[in-house]
């Protein structure tokens, strides 16, 4: 069961729940969620069927596989945009849409309100207070490990500002600035908060910097992708 530690903790990330918040899901403590984690101990069977059950993760792909976050976005249906909850409580908006064509344009210009005006745009609901965007996958682009984005799904994406910057640690995101688009994964060392690409690369979070930072909200991609 070498794999359910992992997934255990992209579960919890995908969610945004703590160890203990986790652990009370399945009247377990959190130190029982830490073992698993640092695979120091493992679930037991019950444990792991419950958890796969509750998450709408086919048991097999929990025990055997190195799930994506991708992987676990499409098995929950409620992140998916949370859309019937959206529908029956807020009107749908407009997100502008940067396909892979159009990315180098709009890296180039991100600050220019006029050009992200002239983006196309999706309409979904929405129950943000932030903004949004939405980008296209290439998959030129040097997505961290474990991240399975195929091309053509759509990466939609919260703006962190100073009043949201407390939820981004450990969640997957992008960085823009007039060089490109950076995606990888907000991780915590020192007390500081950096933008993770791969093992050896990693930018530190300035929330006050000329850049923008994002971080993912919801995927939709097409089944056979």
């Amino acid at each position: 069961m070498g794999k359910i530690g992992k997934n255990i903790k992209k579960i919890r990330n995908v969610k945004g729940l703590s160890q203990q918040s986790f652990a009370e899901l399945f009247q377990l403590t959190r130190g029982n969620i830490s073992s698993y984690e640092e695979e120091r101990a493992e679930p037991k069977i019950e444990v792991v069927a419950d958890i796969a059950k509750y998450f709408g993760i086919p048991l097999t792909d929990f025990i055997l596989k190195d799930l994506s976050v991708n992987q676990l976005l499409h098995y929950n249906t409620e992140l998916v945009l949370e859309t019937e909850d959206l529908k029956r409580n807020h009107a749908l908006v407009p997100i502008p849409y940067v396909s892979a064509l159009h990315l180098p344009e709009y890296t180039a210009h991100y600050h220019d309100e006029e050009l992200t005006r002239q983006l196309p745009h999706i309409i979904i609901p929405n129950n943000s207070k932030f903004r949004l965007i939405a980008f296209e996958v290439d998959n030129s682009e040097n997505l961290p490990l474990g991240f399975d984005f195929k091309n053509g799904d759509i990466l939609f994406y919260e703006n962190i500002v100073k009043e949201n910057v407390h939820r981004i640690n450990g969640k997957f995101g992008a960085m823009v600035d007039n060089t490109g688009l950076y995606p990888g994964i907000f991780e915590e060392h020192d007390r500081k908060i950096f933008l993770c690409l791969n093992e050896l690369v990693r930018y530190p979070f300035e929330i006050d910097s000329a850049a923008q930072y994002w971080v993912l909200r919801a995927v939709y991609g097409m089944v056979g992708n």
